[in-house]
């Protein structure tokens, strides 16, 4: 999962290099949601949480951080328990993260804060001890964050005050993995290490400006583990084909088609178990939307399949991912694909691109 937050962190990054760094903490509190109700035997009471973060604005000298009006980068570590130590234990992740704001005033903003990174749960699912942790299978874990947030300037501080929730999966790479959700207020402070300049830099016109319409051809790699306990873990393929419309600075469209195999599907029916690889092979279409950051974007995609040996999990799926382009051709890909609430696998990737 290292190689999630390496990624965002490229696309966030892009080396920005004036601004001074902010330094702060943050306290949360909130409880486990329990998304399915067979969660809510892990919910004990409201859970605290901490989380020391550093983060500095933009430089100003690209054209989308004008265009998200100069957001921030920064990486933050949190810790907690969710009020169950017994079954969950203790919590964390650390993530790299965008602070996006929506509207700025001369004193203070409101944004969102997307990052994505690497968890750890301390005591997952086990058939022996541990029956009743039916959320996650797995110690290490994606984290994914999402969190609206209001910022007080003064001088050098920030005051931070916001609402989010963090979760915790593994992408069925190891069952069960409902996920971990928490849905947290927390009230944080940080401080500027140094004053920051009264303008940004001039913006760089060497950097050739994004195409309004690109191709897309995407091949990925992933690995589940069956529905069906103790039947072992199975590799998943997937190749994809895309069309971006640029639709401004800052937004995207996209629709593609998608060819999935999926080593899993054998165990769904028992007619599979004779049959070749190839035949387990899946279609569908989609159609999604982006949010683009210089060379770099997140997406948010919902597709049908139009042709599947047996049935899966549901008759559409979702996918949630990051992409960025380190050259003229090449794409570097990572997404989770999804049935509704429940993961199906992660998708790992490198495409070529056109226009």
């Amino acid at each position: 999962m290292r190689s999630f937050s390496v990624l965002l962190l490229i696309c966030a990054l892009e080396a920005p290099a004036q601004q001074p760094w902010q330094i702060g903490m943050r306290g949360h509190y909130g409880y486990l949601w329990p998304h399915r109700p067979s969660s809510w035997i892990l919910v004990e009471g409201h859970a605290p949480a901490v989380e020391v973060f550093a983060e500095r604005q933009v430089d100003g000298s690209k054209p989308w951080q004008r265009a998200y009006a100069m957001p921030s980068i920064g990486v933050g570590f949190l810790y907690t328990d969710m009020a169950n130590p017994e079954r969950i234990g203790t919590t964390v992740r650390l993530l790299p993260y965008v602070q996006l704001p929506i509207v700025r005033g001369r004193k203070s903003d409101f944004g969102m804060r997307l990052g994505w990174g690497i968890g750890y749960v301390a005591r997952p699912y086990d058939r022996t001890d541990n029956t009743k942790q039916i959320a996650i299978g797995s110690q290490v874990n994606a984290a994914i964050q999402i969190m609206a947030e209001h910022r007080v300037r003064v001088d050098r501080w920030r005051l931070h005050s916001g609402f989010g929730i963090d979760h915790w999966s593994n992408g069925s790479f190891r069952l069960p993995n409902l996920g971990l959700n928490m849905l947290a207020l927390n009230l944080g402070v940080s401080y500027a290490l140094s004053q920051a300049p009264a303008e940004p830099l001039a913006l760089d016109t060497t950097i050739r400006s994004m195409p309004r319409r690109e191709g897309l051809v995407i091949a990925a790699f992933g690995v589940n583990e069956s529905i069906l306990p103790y039947t072992g873990q199975y590799s998943a393929y997937t190749l994809t084909g895309d069309v971006l419309w640029r639709l401004t600075p800052k937004t995207g469209v996209c629709a593609g088609g998608d060819v999935f195999n999926k080593g899993s599907l054998a165990t769904l029916d028992e007619r599979m178990k004779d049959r070749s690889r190839l035949e387990y092979t899946q279609f569908g279409l989609h159609g999604g939307y982006a949010l683009l950051l210089g060379r770099g974007e997140v997406f948010l995609q919902m597709g049908a399949y139009l042709y599947t040996p047996v049935p899966d999990d549901a008759p559409v799926y979702h996918r949630l991912g990051i992409r960025y382009r380190p050259g003229a051709r090449l794409v570097l890909n990572m997404s989770l694909k999804s049935h509704y609430a429940v993961a199906d696998h992660w998708e790992f990737g490198l495409g070529y691109r056109w226009e």
